[in-house]
């Protein structure tokens, strides 16, 4: 009798423990978080929340950045390429993760993407998918590697 009122005892003061988030959830609202900043144009957000020398790659030249200064110069590539092809009002939708784990250190996060853009004023989108490498440091969460992959944009219905 003492072991089962011992057992519930335990059981109770297991269950009244506030729940934490995995260290993966903490990398994914991380991500979103960065990937909302960027939607409303915030790129001091963008670029903090690089780790040092984080590595990117992206569906236009020179499709590599890495360095200290990559997401700077790949807002650069970014503007570029946009004049370039008539490209306005760009924004990354994203969905659910459809895989995110962690050790705690690190984490590794599959996020689905819809990304709009007008090119010429007409609107287009392309689904794809975002991968990225967390690196978790001096307590939060940054970025160490993210790679857009879709198919070009293609004219909205």
């Amino acid at each position: 009798m003492q072991k089962l009122v011992l057992s519930a005892l335990a059981l109770t003061v297991a269950l009244a423990q506030p729940a934490q988030a995995a260290p993966a959830d903490d990398a994914v609202k991380a991500v979103t978080a960065w990937l909302d900043r960027f939607n409303a144009g915030d790129m001091d957000a963008f670029f903090a929340g690089h780790a040092p020398s984080p590595v990117l790659v992206d569906e236009f030249a020179p499709y590599v950045w890495t360095g200290r200064d990559a997401p700077q110069t790949w807002a650069q590539s970014f503007d570029r390429d946009a004049k370039a092809n008539s490209i306005t009002e760009p924004r990354m939708d994203h969905a659910a993760p459809t895989r995110a784990e962690s050790d705690g250190k690190s984490a590794y996060i599959i996020i689905p993407t819809l990304y709009h853009i007008k090119r010429s004023g007409k609107p287009m989108s392309a689904k794809g998918a975002m991968t990225f490498v967390m690196s978790h440091a001096d307590g939060s969460w940054k970025i160490a590697s993210w790679t857009y992959s879709a198919p070009a944009p293609t004219p909205d219905p």
